[in-house]
């Protein structure tokens, strides 16, 4: 029973194949869409009404057909989704078991409109005007809450998803870290580890490393084994560096269990000066002054992920969602020497954090068909925890994305332990004052060898003033 707990609530993120995609990716530690979504181009913004429909097997229709469940015919089967992806994947791509369910058991059908990830909120805007509303939008880049809530563009979503309910059981604690004043504005649906550790075994064995993924088994895979590996690692003179990416510096910090900006019991609370943050930024000195990380201003401040593969990089943190994509999976090697684990566990704390990222959606405000989003998240709910549908996409994972049991095995272990103890990053979520106030600011440490305590002392203030503003706004949503 623990293990199909386990598969089912890791495989709710194929409901990551099904509920959708992030964002743009880029040094602001976004996502992109994993290969079976249709992306936009960045000019898109028309519904995409032409997309070639995906299929399933036969087999697989009449298996999620016979899944029980009590959901009536929409009277509204119409749900209008914006985003910069489609849960109606393009014709040889796996289709989703929530949206098949959705059309079956609903039968309601998703009409997307497509847009850049960039003019996601321009685009809803002009709908919302236009009385054109879309019905969902995309909770996974982790803006929602609570700065557009603020601002109006998202309605409350109780009277339509019963958090309290059985079904919502499993993703109740996380649903009420997104509530304000008792109202919740996300449907969650799932977590995933926002960035994990990539890695390729040939250069891990050929340097007389260890696995890091026997370390992790081993209960002994953290800051300082991560940092000891590095070391005996790197060489400048040979250009072998410990580390490379744009997801790092975001996602370790998090590790430690403190975001910079935290939302406890609907108010913002700044933990810039914490020991936490102050214990992260140290460890990222010293990354620095050892040359442990790739130099990115000697290469034009561009990445080089090509390097796993050659063995001059021993670690590249970066969402799992690249190893959908085999132009990403070429960089990093052959697929049987591609491993991954989570990000390290830090030493001080007892229970392992890792940088959290959800599946789901939020409701916008005028949306004409909010019951409609309501019947698909309820969809994707009911297949966190049925067999049929988890191995439906056990299935997809290996025969659409060609994973080997060990990775699938690691997707599962790092879902896990993403679920018991997420930590989200709130100062994306403010305003952009804040976004710009901390985001290059944290990452001087690790890229410049910049002391926290000196960069700290130039923007606690700020931070601190928009951070009153905040809340003043959120005591009146």
């Amino acid at each position: 029973m623990r293990r199909n707990k386990l598969i089912s609530a890791a495989l709710a993120a194929v409901c990551v194949l099904s509920v959708g995609a992030c964002g743009q990716g880029g040094n602001a530690g976004r996502s992109e869409a994993p290969a079976n979504s249709t992306a936009a181009a960045d000019t898109t913004t028309e519904a995409a009404t032409t997309t070639p429909p995906a299929t399933l097997k036969e087999e697989d229709k009449e298996a999620i057909a016979e899944i029980e469940t009590d959901f009536e015919k929409l009277e509204n089967p119409t749900v209008k989704l914006l985003a910069n992806f489609d849960l109606n994947p393009a014709a040889g791509k796996p289709k989703g078991v929530a949206l098949e369910m959705f059309e079956t058991k609903c039968g309601g059908k998703i009409e997307t409109t497509l847009c850049s990830w960039d003019d996601r909120y321009d685009k809803l805007s002009t709908l919302v005007l236009a009385g054109d509303a879309p019905d969902m939008f995309s909770a996974e880049d982790l803006d929602i809450v609570p700065g557009n809530v603020i601002a109006g563009k998202f309605q409350a979503m109780d009277a339509y998803v019963d958090y309290d309910s059985d079904l919502w059981a499993p993703m109740k604690h996380v649903n009420d870290m997104f509530s304000i004043n008792g109202k919740h504005f996300v449907g969650v649906t799932s977590t995933d580890a926002g960035v994990v550790v990539i890695y390729n075994r040939n250069t891990i064995s050929e340097n007389g490393l260890p696995d890091p993924a026997e370390l992790l088994e081993e209960g002994n895979w953290n800051w300082d084994t991560f940092y000891d590996m590095m070391t005996g690692f790197c060489n400048r003179a040979e250009e072998k560096y410990g580390i490379d990416g744009w997801e790092f510096e975001n996602a370790f910090a998090v590790t430690s269990g403190t975001p910079y900006v935290d939302l406890v019991d609907g108010q913002l609370v700044s933990n810039l000066e914490t020991q936490s943050i102050l214990n992260v930024q140290e460890y990222m000195l010293n990354l620095k002054k050892n040359d442990l990380p790739v130099p990115k201003g000697e290469y034009g401040w561009t990445v080089h992920p090509e390097k796993i593969a050659t063995g001059k990089t021993l670690f590249y943190p970066q969402g799992a969602y690249v190893l959908y994509e085999p132009q990403n999976v070429a960089a990093f090697g052959e697929m049987e020497d591609i491993m991954f684990v989570p990000m390290p566990k830090c030493p001080q704390t007892e229970e392992y954090y890792l940088p959290s990222v959800i599946k789901g959606f939020a409701i916008p405000t005028g949306a004409a068909n909010p019951e409609g989003t309501a019947a698909y998240l309820n969809c994707v709910m009911t297949c966190r925890d049925n067999e049929k549908a988890i191995q439906i996409e056990h299935d997809q994972i290996f025969e659409d994305y060609g994973w080997t049991q060990e990775m699938y095995d690691m997707l599962l272990k790092t879902r896990e332990l993403t679920e018991q103890h997420p930590v989200f990053e709130y100062y994306k979520a403010v305003n952009d004052n804040v976004y710009d106030i901390i985001l290059n600011p944290s990452k001087e440490s690790y890229n410049q060898g910049t002391p926290w305590a000196q960069t700290v002392e130039e923007i606690k203030y700020a931070v601190q003033t928009e951070l009153d503003a905040a809340n003043e706004k959120l005591k009146n949503v």
